[in-house]
């Protein structure tokens, strides 16, 4: 008896412990149950707190800190480092009146923030460039090995873990050391504050990417939410949960990770339907995490912006952009776009990236001494034409001297190097032809680059390169094409609305192949079966075989593409119906839920980013 009793209390003593340490194979998620019901005991207490807003606060915080250790692990000490380095900073530079100290200041905020971003995410990638340079520095974990060494750790230094949600939390702090800088803001009250800024639960590992000018004057202001803000709320969460349990974990589980796991088992339409499968997959599993966030947060009296906007409805790749991500797209233009020149000028940035960039594509490519020559050729003369400008004959030089090199990765097949070359020619052609244009080439060129680099934030891959690379330069394409049809702010006819849809909507998913494809090898077979074997013959057969499956990613289409007055009505509708129909219909949506389910927790696809 005693022994049951022992081995009992052994057990549930186990089973508790367990909800309360981290387990990388069951990470509390939206999406997972037991963060359900660790929120609906912090509601709970909540209740007898909210009103109380130094109380409120603090308990936020640290129930943010405990969700972002159930989530990452022990890597929350670097979320409390960032926010001790960018409190501190943030205090001096605001109390600080000499420019040069302020400035000093803010560049080691982001020494700091960029550096551990860049240590943790691009280590790898950099030493894979500089080894296939002919070095052989060797592959490790060098924070790791450090501890192994200082602290007699056993720590695996063979690979980098990329902490859950680093690149959002550090745009939030540096968004706030900047802003200080700008003296659009002033610092918080103290530390804790800041804290909970930083590491509010509902945004943490994935976004929206909150700026302090919109949230830090929330964290002071009593509790509010209406009747209204409450059904929008829970609208919000069970919207969330449907797109990602329901139609992204389901499209990902039982066609799409299939697809491209080996494209070269399926036909190219099967290849072609798995794009855009991947298309509503990622829209409804990212604009599903920031429903879910948006409606956590407002149930605990915070409000978050709107991170989505029907994307898949943009007349062109600049709407796209301010439908997409709007938080990130938002941060991208504030912070690095109108840094780099925006619309005005060209940056010192701006002309070190160029030859950067064109380095990387070759590196890419494939480097050959031929095409070292060309490069050094070609960064030589257009340094001469930046600093004698009234030479147009340097010009000229440069075009042919790029137009050969041009050729000559046409001839080797190095495509995404000729592509980019036929970019720089372009706007260089057209900067000696139209040098009162030369602001238009500059917005060209630092929306590309301000892509490019977007493309780098999401991951150390030259997939992910690549896919910046394409948006930034049809972000180009499209303000090119806007200046010189002087089409910009007119309304299009209904017909060029819907081509301009349809064009978008096949960039982005063509696009997207980058983004998910797990390396370039997998890329190209996926070209070559929707080129060399896509089976037009099998097409029915094959519709009715994924029946399931496509019918899903139909309605989820077709719901994406309804009207937003028809949205925001079935949202009214729910939001105005009695308490015990939102229950019954929430009750419903559980039991759907946790039959489409798999057995295995999905991450959210942004918490690799």
């Amino acid at each position: 008896m005693l022994n049951f009793i022992a081995i009992f209390l052994t057990s549930f003593v186990d089973q508790i412990s367990s909800w309360f340490v981290y387990n990388p194979q069951n990470p509390m998620i939206f999406s997972n149950p037991m963060f359900w019901a660790f929120f609906l005991v912090a509601m709970v207490v909540y209740y007898f707190i909210y009103a109380r807003i130094t109380a409120r606060n603090m308990f936020l915080l640290a129930f943010s800190l405990f969700f972002y250790y159930k989530t990452g692990g022990f890597f929350f000490f670097l979320i409390v480092f960032s926010t001790f380095v960018d409190y501190y900073i943030g205090e001096k530079v605001y109390r600080s009146t000499h420019e040069p100290t302020r400035t000093w200041l803010v560049v080691l905020s982001l020494v700091v923030n960029l550096g551990l971003l860049a240590y943790f995410k691009y280590t790898f990638y950099f030493i894979d460039i500089i080894n296939s340079l002919g070095a052989d520095v060797v592959k490790q974990d060098y924070l790791a090995a450090a501890a192994n060494g200082w602290f007699g750790t056993s720590l695996d230094i063979s690979k980098i873990i990329l902490p859950v949600g680093i690149s959002f939390y550090t745009f939030q702090t540096i968004s706030y050391t900047l802003d200080i800088y700008r003296r659009k803001i002033e610092p918080v009250d103290n530390i804790l504050d800041f804290g909970f800024f930083v590491s509010f639960f509902p945004q943490l590992v994935a976004g929206p990417i909150v700026r302090a000018a919109d949230f830090v004057p929330q964290i002071y202001q009593p509790y509010k939410l209406n009747a209204q803000e409450y059904g929008y709320a829970i609208f919000l969460i069970v919207n969330g949960l449907v797109k990602k349990i329901l139609i992204s974990d389901y499209v990902s589980t039982n066609f799409v990770d299939r697809v491209f796991a080996s494209p070269e088992r399926f036909s190219g339409f099967e290849n072609l339907m798995a794009v855009y499968g991947y298309a509503i997959q990622i829209y409804c599993d990212f604009s599903g995490y920031t429903d879910i966030a948006i409606g956590l947060a407002l149930l605990l009296g915070f409000r978050l912006n709107i991170n989505f906007n029907s994307p898949y409805s943009s007349t062109s790749i600049t709407d796209f952009w301010r439908r997409w991500h709007i938080s990130l797209s938002s941060w991208l233009r504030d912070y690095l776009y109108i840094s780099l020149g925006g619309n005005r000028s060209t940056s010192k940035f701006t002309y070190i990236s160029v030859p950067l960039i064109l380095l990387i594509f070759l590196l890419i490519d494939g480097w050959t001494g031929l095409n070292f020559m060309f490069f050094m050729m070609l960064i030589t003369i257009w340094l001469l034409s930046l600093a004698f400008p009234e030479m147009k004959f340097i010009g000229v030089i440069g075009v042919l001297v790029g137009a050969t090199f041009a050729a000559n990765t046409f001839v080797s097949a190095a495509w995404y190097s000729f592509g980019l070359l036929c970019v720089i020619i372009l706007f260089w052609i057209l900067l000696l032809v139209r040098p009162e244009r030369k602001q238009s080439v500059s917005t060209y060129m630092n929306l590309t680059i301000t892509m490019l680099l977007g493309g780098l934030w999401h991951g150390a891959d030259t997939r992910f390169i690549i896919w910046g690379a394409l948006h930034g330069g049809a972000l180009a394409l499209h303000k090119f094409w806007m200046d010189v049809t002087g089409s910009k702010g007119k309304k299009p006819s209904a017909i060029g609305r819907f081509m301009g849809q349809l064009i978008t909507f096949h960039f982005v998913c063509f696009c997207w192949i980058y983004f998910r494809a797990q390396d370039m090898a997998t890329i190209d077979k996926i070209f070559a079966q929707m080129t060399d074997a896509f089976q037009f013959a099998k097409i029915p057969e094959m519709v009715q075989g994924y029946a399931d499956v496509f019918g899903l990613m139909a309605l989820a289409y077709a719901i994406h593409w309804l009207p937003r007055r028809l949205k925001n009505n079935i949202n009214e509708r729910f939001t105005n119906m009695p308490d015990f129909v939102k229950a019954i219909i929430i009750s419903i949506v559980v039991i759907v839920l946790y039959q489409a389910s798999t057995s295995a927790v999905k991450p959210f696809i942004y918490f690799q980013f």
